[in-house]
């Protein structure tokens, strides 16, 4: 006989953030990959310098990360163990992409200004989200079923 555990209303609330923070992500990707010489033209010159510097597995991984992040809160939200992968996968890539940064000319200037939040926010979030469904596992409420 199986217990049913009951999955508590701040689950989903939890599940339906990390859904739509992950959304925005594959959002600002996609945004990246279709940004025409006209976009490019109206971004600071720190950003240009950044984009026009960033090696393509940076970019991979940015993809990697919000693609694996969208999946992971889709396999939450269905209750499902594979999130936890997929997290662990998202923040890996994170990590990744966030320490090209460290090696690009020009990024110091731009963190002093105004792009620190993000690479801030962006690995804690990734690392909230893999505790999170780590938890949800343990406690019983990601099921194989």
């Amino acid at each position: 006989m199986t217990q049913k555990i009951e999955t508590p209303i701040w689950f989903w609330i939890i599940g339906l953030f990390a859904l739509l923070w992950n959304f925005m992500g594959v959002g600002a990707y996609a945004g990246e990959i279709i940004m025409t010489a006209g976009d490019f033209a109206q971004l600071t010159e720190a950003e240009q310098t950044l984009y026009a510097n960033r090696p393509y597995w940076a970019s991979a991984a940015f993809a990697v990360a919000v693609i694996a992040g969208f999946f992971g809160s889709v396999m939450l939200l269905l209750r499902r163990p594979i999130a936890v992968r997929l997290f662990l996968l998202s923040l890996i890539a994170v990590l990744i992409q966030f320490s090209s940064y460290f090696i690009l000319d020009g990024y110091a200037d731009y963190f002093s200004t105004s792009g620190w939040w993000m690479p801030i926010t962006i690995p804690i979030l990734a690392t909230a989200f893999l505790w999170f469904a780590r938890w949800a596992e343990g406690a019983g409420i990601l099921s194989k079923g």
